[in-house]
């Protein structure tokens, strides 16, 4: 197996880590049941599994397709994870209102940044290592639910030892993954252009569309800062 099919499959195992422990904290933290988690856990790997199915056929042309967007897509996730994590750090501590159930309902629904994130992994790097999509998501469905099911189970003796308010391990935890999403937006679709160009000349990235993703991340991460500084009362 060569260097390069490693490194895609770290990224793509990265991606459903990522989403297994925020999703499985997220049940753990609302109380759901043990029923209820599995029937979650269930229709998460069916969606993973079912778009996987459709986006075989189509392969090539989408992955030609969301090169081009690789980057904006990331940024929005991210964008969504930072404000989420931001908002619900903020009401703790400012007014120890717990936000942390409703905002765990709102994460555990069908996530449109988790499918989004996993299906664009998937269709970034199946030509690449030559598997199929759907093989590629079948072992994504099985490894997100597994992750899933470990950290919902582990979800209360991670915040007994923690001692940690819910809402901040769970506020903290969105804001990393915000910046992991920040961080992918500017390193991936330029391993991907090296990767297709194979031996080919290094171009240097369009300075354009990397001084959007480098402000847009001083921005959020400014946000996040003065948010924090100026109004809330614990530090």
């Amino acid at each position: 197996m060569s260097h390069i099919n490693i490194l895609w499959e770290i990224g793509i195992l990265s991606v459903i880590l990522l989403f297994g422990v925020k999703i499985g904290l997220a049940m753990g933290f609302a109380g759901l049941s043990r029923k209820k988690a599995a029937l979650m856990i269930m229709a998460y790997c069916a969606g993973i599994m079912g778009l996987s199915a459709l986006a075989n056929p189509y392969i090539q042309t989408l992955q030609e397709y969301f090169t081009n967007y690789a980057s904006l897509m990331t940024i929005v996730m991210a964008t969504i994870l930072i404000i989420a994590g931001t908002y619900t750090i903020k009401e703790w501590k400012q007014h120890q209102k717990n936000t942390a159930t409703t905002t765990c309902l709102a994460i555990m629904a069908p996530c449109p940044c988790c499918f989004g994130a996993v299906i664009l992994s998937i269709i970034l790097i199946a030509p690449l290592i030559g598997v199929s999509a759907l093989t590629i998501g079948k072992y994504a469905a099985i490894l997100l639910g597994i992750f899933m099911g470990i950290f919902y189970l582990a979800s209360k003796t991670i915040a007994e030892v923690s001692k940690i308010p819910h809402p901040i391990l769970l506020g903290n935890f969105m804001l990393f993954a915000g910046l992991y999403f920040l961080a992918a937006a500017i390193i991936l679709p330029n391993i991907n252009s090296a990767l297709i160009s194979k031996m080919s000349p290094i171009t240097i990235p369009n300075p354009k569309t990397l001084s959007y993703i480098i402000i847009s991340a001083i921005l959020l991460l400014g946000l996040g800062a003065y948010i924090d500084k100026k109004k809330s009362p614990i530090r």
